[in-house]
């Protein structure tokens, strides 16, 4: 059914749906941070950093493939979202297969791209929900399929005298498979189709390399400029803080389809005041957490660094609600300017603040993120001052 509401009739609907979404998001992130100690604990801090990093590589190479797919699956008619569905699934199957051969090469590698492609596969499963502007739905597949991984890993570790991370990697992967034959079935009969023109796919991948590149290339930068304890400091408040700033694109799914069908007028997506409100309050978390941390033996340089990120979450938080406006009004050259262009600007920070640690790493991060979000908002709401004189 179509949504007609104003955003403000529409915002509390759309506020609860997001609140449930959360309420799922988080107890998986919340299951996510119990592994996370687990393998500090059982394993160590330098395991933890390989761990971050065969993330950081699955972070860029998943999802700018992903994103023709995924972008496509909220504004395009359904014959197009059928058939793009099915070489979704395709791609992620190829995905996890290269990483399966990769096993016994290179841990960061085959962990990489085995996640990639899990993640890929799981993706073309949830898009039906995505579409429809469901994100609580979307996030309850997501936390299923993470306290399975977490449940069969953490036995694996907790049931062993001497736990090996190889292992314990392979275990977490294991439920992607369940999730394979589950989204085999739903794309089974559907003829793959190709996610827009060549131009198209090439703005659209690019675009989400240059992000993820943004986001996880520094992780890769710092694990190579300092050592695995730095890097695991600093990838814990990137996961953290982008844990927390997921919720900016979970409330702006609940627009997807007002948002699809009037070509991103702002008047059927979310409020600025909103979206300023929502940003600030994840920030307002890691800032509460930045603190505990500093008041706890936890190692000052990550209390500092977590402190310094909560502005990073803010800022995340909003841009991710104004990128999904910007989805829907088809500005894909304005994205992709702003996430390739950045890349350099921000790894540029990273190396040149390295010798800092985390901490170090903190700022470049925000201070590269206040620019991307300064981007978005002139992209968006200049457009519509304009558009009014």
């Amino acid at each position: 059914m179509t949504d007609t509401s104003t955003p403000g009739a529409a915002a509390p609907r759309n506020i609860f749906k997001t609140l449930i979404a959360v309420g799922w998001m988080y107890g998986g992130r919340g299951i996510g941070m119990l592994w996370t100690l687990a393998l500090v604990g059982k394993l160590s801090v330098g395991d933890y950093g390989r761990y971050g990093m065969g993330f950081a590589l699955s972070a860029v190479v998943g999802p700018p493939l992903d994103n023709p797919f995924n972008v496509r699956a909220m504004r395009e008619a359904d014959e197009h979202f059928q058939a793009e569905r099915t070489s979704r699934f395709l791609l992620g199957l190829t995905l996890m297969i290269a990483g399966a051969c990769l096993i016994e090469v290179n841990y960061i590698a085959w962990f990489g791209l085995a996640i990639a492609g899990g993640e890929m596969v799981f993706k073309s499963f949830q898009s039906q929900h995505f579409r429809d502007g469901h994100p609580q739905l979307t996030w309850r597949m997501d936390t299923i399929r993470q306290i399975t991984s977490v449940a069969i890993a953490g036995s694996y570790l907790f049931g062993v005298d001497d736990p090996s991370l190889q292992v314990a990697s392979l275990l977490y992967c294991s439920p992607y498979l369940v999730v394979l034959v589950l989204a085999a079935r739903r794309v089974w009969g559907h003829r793959p189709g190709v996610p827009g023109p060549p131009k198209l796919i090439l703005a659209l991948v690019g675009e989400m390399l240059g992000m993820c590149l943004y986001l996880q290339g520094d992780v890769l930068l710092l694990g190579f400029l300092t050592d695995d304890t730095t890097v695991g400091y600093y990838a814990l408040t990137v996961t953290v803080t982008v844990a927390l700033a997921a919720i900016g694109q979970s409330f702006a799914m609940t627009y997807n389809e007002p948002l699809r069908r009037s070509g991103g007028d702002l008047s059927t997506g979310p409020s600025l005041k909103h979206i300023v409100l929502l940003g600030l309050g994840t920030g307002g978390l890691v800032v509460i957490t930045g603190i505990v941390l500093l008041l706890t033996p936890a190692p000052t340089e990550l209390g500092v660094a977590m402190l310094i990120m909560s502005a990073f979450c803010a800022m995340r938080t909003m841009s991710s609600v104004l990128a999904v406006i910007l989805y829907a009004q088809r500005r894909d050259v304005v994205r992709l300017s702003a996430n390739l262009g950045l890349v350099p600007v921000k790894l540029g920070a990273v190396a040149a603040l390295a010798q800092f640690g985390a901490i170090g790493a903190a700022i470049a991060t925000v201070a590269t993120d206040a620019i991307l979000l300064v981007i978005y908002l002139l992209a968006i709401y200049r457009r519509k001052a304009d558009s009014r004189s």
